[in-house]
């Protein structure tokens, strides 16, 4: 991970926490999974985006945290949107907030695990395959 991904994790912290809270606000006979994962979560994940800020490379740390996170969201976002045979004030507002909060938390776990990663042998910056280009031919190129 770099210092970008950290930024961005300690943000995704945020808002995991502060949307968490809001939810439990609008449905709190609902949203007592939701304000739990999000609150311990968004600690969590603060906590990472900070190493991160400050050097660590660990990427597991981070996707451990997240997976669980995703878990309960998804079970959240189809609970609410269901939502049984009696209807809950604000359980409507509630179903597309932690929706959104699903989606944000897929989005940071494919971001962290995409980091860094190279395809087809390809190192990740040009100026490593320059390199290897010139050691194999011996010749500088550039």
């Amino acid at each position: 991970m770099n210092r970008s991904i950290g930024i961005q994790l300690a943000a995704y912290s945020l808002l995991l926490a502060g949307l968490s809270c809001f939810v439990h606000y609008l449905c709190p006979d609902l949203a007592q999974p939701t304000l739990i994962t999000g609150l311990i979560g968004g600690a969590l994940s603060l906590a990472w985006g900070v190493r991160a800020v400050n050097g660590s490379q660990g990427k597991a740390l981070p996707i451990l945290t997240l997976i669980p996170v995703n878990f309960v969201m998804l079970s959240q976002v189809v609970l609410t949107w269901t939502g049984g045979s009696v209807e809950v004030a604000g359980q409507q507002s509630a179903a597309a907030v932690i929706t959104v909060l699903l989606a944000l938390s897929m989005g940071m776990v494919m971001r962290i695990a995409h980091a860094g990663a190279t395809y087809d042998g390809l190192p990740a910056s040009g100026a490593k395959e320059t390199e290897a280009k010139s050691d194999a031919t011996g010749k500088r190129q550039g």
